[in-house]
């Protein structure tokens, strides 16, 4: 008898999951947006242009994972995107200078990991607000990366195995080297999340620092590992768009920090901190590619894209709230049938 009626309890609440779930309104949208598509535009389903909406969702999974991260522990992470250009201009400078291509990749990652760091001291120790002191690091990035390049496109560093690690060249069928980064990593940072005594401080730190702080949580390391996290993705995503666009201009990284924001808030990541999903930021990093890539097949002028993806962006985040709402009135009718 026990077993029969856990057994009904765990399906139902499986069914209420999913539908409660924020994702769900989004991913619901994102199948119609697809098969519409499909059927009304034939170049989009080529595999040319699947390759290409592939390629770009790697670039913004990667800042997005990293923006949710920030956004749980309750903060705020501005310089993802210059700290992608910097960091894409250290692999491809130091690539075309003749250092070993692994050596640059470590130097990259270790150049984006310490940038997260500054950034959570900056917050921390120094008490500078994140919006300020990324914002800060945003510049500084930007100006860096100009002067070191002085404004010239970057040259000369790709080599074959660079195609792979763009996702241009296929390692297998459809299967990319980006691919199978984005989902290793996706799957270590989800259980990290949800499974460790790490990502359930994150999460505390994230819901009320107070709290976790009169816990015994270091409130401050936390927010300083989390920011580095967020550095150490940026500069993976800038290795791989390197590799993705065969040029590094010096601004390459130019309005990712929105993307990223976005693609984690779509995701069901709350700026207010304490909540977030790395599948969520998955599903919001699709969305915006997608959109980007129908804006420019449907031939929509450059001046009205910024104002269909903003409303995209809000359209996302009220199905996610629809969705939510509704599972959750199921799930109180089906208590009180009981």
């Amino acid at each position: 008898m026990t077993l029969d009626i856990s057994v009904k309890k765990s399906s139902g609440s499986l069914r209420n999951r999913v539908l409660q779930d924020q994702s769900f309104g989004i991913v619901a949208l994102l199948l119609i947006a697809i098969v519409l598509m499909t059927i009304l535009e034939p170049s989009f389903a080529t595999s040319g242009n699947v390759t290409n909406i592939i390629n770009a969702m790697m670039t913004v999974s990667f800042l997005a994972i990293g923006m949710t991260v920030v956004l749980i522990a309750g903060g705020l992470d501005l310089s993802v995107g210059s700290t992608m250009a910097v960091t894409a201009g250290v692999a491809g400078k130091f690539i075309s200078y003749g250092m070993n291509m692994g050596v640059a990749f470590v130097c990259a990652l270790a150049i984006g990991a310490g940038i997260g760091l500054i950034n959570g001291l900056l917050i921390t120790k120094l008490g500078i607000p994140d919006f300020i002191a990324t914002l800060a690091m945003l510049g500084i990035g930007q100006g860096f990366i100009l002067l070191w390049t002085q404004g010239v496109p970057i040259l000369g560093y790709m080599n074959d195995a660079y195609y792979y690690i763009g996702g241009l060249k296929k390692i297998a069928g459809p299967i990319s080297i980006p691919m199978i980064v984005v989902v290793v990593i996706s799957i270590v940072v989800g259980i990290v999340l949800k499974r460790t005594k790490f990502g359930l401080k994150l999460y505390a730190v994230g819901s009320s620092p107070v709290s976790a702080r009169n816990a015994g949580v270091s409130v401050d390391a936390m927010k300083i590992a989390a920011y580095a996290i967020s550095g150490f993705l940026a500069a993976i995503a800038g290795i791989h768009i390197a590799g993705r666009t065969t040029t590094i201009p010096p601004l390459i990284g130019k309005g990712y920090e929105i993307s990223a924001i976005a693609a984690a808030v779509i995701g069901g990541a709350s700026l207010l901190g304490g909540k977030g999903r790395v599948i969520g930021a998955l599903i919001g990093a699709l969305t915006l590619t997608l959109t980007r890539n129908i804006i420019n097949l449907v031939g929509i002028t450059s001046s009205w894209q910024a104002i269909v993806i903003g409303t995209v962006l809000i359209g996302a985040v009220l199905a996610n709230r629809a969705s939510s709402e509704f599972g959750r009135k199921l799930n109180r009718r089906r208590n009180d049938g009981t």
